[in-house]
């Protein structure tokens, strides 16, 4: 179309060609080469059309109508591209495109031709004006449109006294509640009424004065007392020069101002809150930082404890806190650390004496609280201390406590229920660094206890996985996983074993083969829940040796001297029938074992690093020459090669530092 304004948006390369073939069709096209420098042109100048390419320097057609549309650019775009993907053109056509054209020869030129000057005509496309003569309104006819249009219309003569009202349509009417009779030959303003903004009402005022039209949204009321949101305009109405009405358009926006107001309600509720959680994010974040790098400097429980409950004594917000532990003989709370507070590490006290949110906590294992006025309890309640919360959370590591933390807040926001689970994972922290000194200790210890436990229980789980392959099995290794179940690696001397057999098992969430050579066959099972016998960990124990027969198993476990043995029975025992201890053997020195230094490894990987490094070692991949390569391991374990490497640096840098820095 001729002197249509193009604007070209075109790598340099190229651009020369689409350029002349636009203005011998007579064109005014204006050429730039990036999305930014169209943006700057579309939002300045005035254009017709916007002719894109697809691949920009540095951007993209889809980038380029995305910064449009935010630019309120409102401008017919037509994109060139090479690319023949479908979900090209799908995506440029959701972000506003109007014409997405593949490019496949010279016909594609002359086809966007063809569409920038279709595209660029739109606006002078015009219906053809047809002829109403005869058919023109008559007064009445104008007339009853008024009195039934939906919209509030009224009439004020300026001649008289006050200027009343000489008109009100039926709209009016509705709008107000006030019947004709009522109004005609009074002001308007008695619409007006206690929370009428005054402001606005002079802006109206003036504009009447001034014969000036004017639209203002103004509180009003109803004949029945009910207020309304009024959205009024005024305008003078002339006979040549002569004012001869004002002339009133009313419109009820109640439900409309009623959303605003909410979402503006919202806003500033959103706006506090998100200041609030700031405040509490700031707060907590400083407290996890701190208390990490206290769990990584500790080297005893006691040392940990009191430097924790330090640093929530110094952490703003917070006034003090203590941790405690419910001793097995006596049943009393025994404060192991206090800062901050009046209480004193080693106060004992009876748990009736303690807030009802101590034994609470104790009971349930979950994070309790309670405020100064409804709290009691003695030297603990936070209304002794001088606090205003207190938070008492469980510090626990699987099913191991390892006592209580007590938190104390001085400021108002602070510990409330947003803080709670945040606090949960605090403690969290806290029995995870002691877990970690307590494993470290029972494997440094001079002096060792061996129990060989004997399980005759068909259900073991070990047991089950025996019958299901019918064969005698020993247990490698055991991986945790998030969820709380386990992968269980496990090796048989009999090689044909058909996996399966496995699958049918309720416990069993997926099996696969491992490695595989002419004497044994090793395999792993995913199991829905870790069996009892991992859970021993948490009880000072350590597995080194586990075997099993369909119809029973044997487990050796070492622990520190001090450590109760009956509660490691007791977990087994729990579950299954027929446990029973066959020996127990104090040592009073030992060597680092094999087992013991693979626990150690096993606390620094990640879950996919072990499994990696397992995988890879019973499938001979440290050997050379090497038997398999990075990709059939990583098939066997679902992931890519790329993924299997990475994991595998990774598990191998943190065993050499396990192996040098022990």
């Amino acid at each position: 179309m001729s002197g249509s304004r193009t604007l070209l948006v075109h790598p340099r390369d190229g651009i020369d060609r689409l350029t002349s073939a636009l203005e011998a069709e007579g064109f005014d096209v204006t050429a730039v080469h990036t999305a930014t420098s169209a943006v700057a042109k579309a939002t300045t100048g005035t254009f017709d059309c916007l002719v894109s390419e697809y691949d920009l320097p540095g951007d993209d057609g889809v980038t380029l109508l995305e910064a449009l549309d935010e630019s309120d650019v409102d401008l017919p775009v037509v994109l060139f591209t090479d690319s023949t993907e479908e979900s090209v053109s799908r995506t440029a056509y959701e972000h506003g495109a109007d014409r997405v054209l593949e490019k496949n020869g010279s016909d594609s030129v002359d086809r966007l031709v063809t569409d920038v000057a279709t595209i660029s005509s739109r606006d002078e496309i015009r219906e053809a004006q047809r002829d109403v003569t005869g058919h023109e309104p008559s007064a009445g006819d104008v007339e009853r449109a008024i009195g039934e249009a939906p919209v509030g219309i009224s009439l004020c003569d300026p001649d008289l006294t006050d200027g009343p009202l000489v008109y009100v349509n039926d709209a009016w009417e509705e709008h107000t509640g006030y019947p004709t009779e009522e109004v005609i030959g009074r002001n308007p303003r008695f619409l007006q009424g206690p929370e009428t903004d005054p402001e606005t009402v002079d802006r109206l005022s003036s504009a009447i004065a001034n014969e000036e039209p004017v639209t203002v949204e103004i509180r009003n009321y109803r004949r029945d007392g009910t207020p309304f949101w009024n959205e009024l305009t005024v305008a003078p109405v002339y006979d040549g020069e002569d004012l001869v009405h004002y002339v009133g358009f009313q419109n009820d926006v109640t439900d409309r101002k009623l959303a605003e107001d909410l979402a503006e309600e919202r806003a500033e509720k959103i706006a506090a809150e998100r200041q609030v959680l700031d405040r509490i994010l700031g707060r907590v974040n400083g407290l996890l930082s701190e208390i990490s790098r206290i769990l990584v400097e500790g080297t005893n429980a006691e040392t940990i404890s009191q430097k924790v409950c330090d640093e929530i004594a110094n952490e703003p917000g917070y006034m003090g806190g203590w941790i405690a532990e419910v001793s097995s003989g006596t049943g009393r709370l025994e404060l192991t650390a206090t800062s901050g507070i009046s209480v004193e590490a080693g106060t004992s006290l009876s748990l009736d004496q303690t807030p009802p949110e101590v034994r609470r906590a104790i009971e349930t294992d979950e994070v309790q609280g309670c405020s100064a006025g409804s709290c009691s309890g003695g030297s603990l309640a936070p209304k002794t201390i001088g606090g205003r919360r207190l938070l008492v959370v469980p510090i626990t590591y699987g099913h191991r406590r390892y006592g209580l933390l007590g938190i104390y807040s001085s400021a108002e926001d602070a510990l409330d229920r947003r803080e709670r689970k945040m606090c949960q994972s605090v403690g969290k922290m806290i029995a995870n660094g002691l877990h970690s000194v307590e494993t470290t200790r029972i494997l440094t210890t001079d002096k060792v206890v061996e129990l060989c436990v004997d399980v005759t229980d068909e259900s073991f789980t070990l047991s089950r996985v025996a019958a299901g392959v019918g064969a005698s099995i020993e247990l490698l290794g055991t991986t945790r996983l998030d969820d709380d179940g386990c992968e269980l690696y496990l090796k048989s001397e009999t090689s044909a074993i058909d996996l399966e057999s496995l699958r049918s098992l309720s416990f069993v969430r997926s099996v696969r083969s491992v490695s595989e050579t002419n004497d044994d066959f090793t395999f792993s099972v995913t199991a829905t829940e870790s069996p009892p016998f991992t859970r021993l960990a948490e009880h000072g124990g350590v597995i080194v040796e586990a075997t099993a027969e369909p119809t029973s198993a044997s487990v050796t476990i070492e622990a520190p001297p001090e450590q109760d043995v009956r509660s490691m029975l007791n977990v087994l025992r729990a579950e299954y029938d027929g446990v029973e201890l066959r020996s127990r053997v104090e040592r009073e020195s030992r060597d680092r074992t094999l087992t013991e230094f693979a626990s150690e490894v096993d606390d620094r990987l990640t879950e996919r690093q072990r499994s990696a490094l397992k995988t890879a070692e019973l499938n001979g991949y440290f050997e050379w020459p090497r038997p398999v390569d990075g990709s059939e391991i990583a098939e066997r374990m679902g992931i890519t090669r790329q993924t299997f490497h990475q994991h595998l640096r990774a598990a191998e840098r943190k065993l050499v530092e396990a192996y040098v820095d022990p």
